[in-house]
């Protein structure tokens, strides 16, 4: 994610939350869209910040899913670059 569309400056940061996985752990997400009720749709923030930008692990990174607001603990700016 080094690089935004259109020439604007990529994203430096990421207001995220941790929310259960449903596997054993949990998964860093972010809030992509307001959904009726108390549900957000989220994005699953799975990777590294380096100088160069986020660097995507693909196996969960990107994913997203809807889920009750509820769920979503830890609140906390997280870094895309280093």
């Amino acid at each position: 994610m080094s690089a935004a569309p259109f020439g604007r400056p990529a994203r430096r940061h990421v207001t995220v939350y941790d929310t259960p996985s449903q596997l054993g752990g949990s998964f860093t997400v972010s809030i992509v869209e307001t959904l009726a009720g108390n549900a957000v749709k989220v994005r699953v923030w799975y990777g590294r910040a380096t100088a160069q930008g986020w660097e995507s692990w693909k196996d969960w990174d990107g994913y997203t899913f809807q889920t009750d607001r509820t769920a979503l603990t830890n609140e906390r700016v997280m870094p895309l670059f280093k």
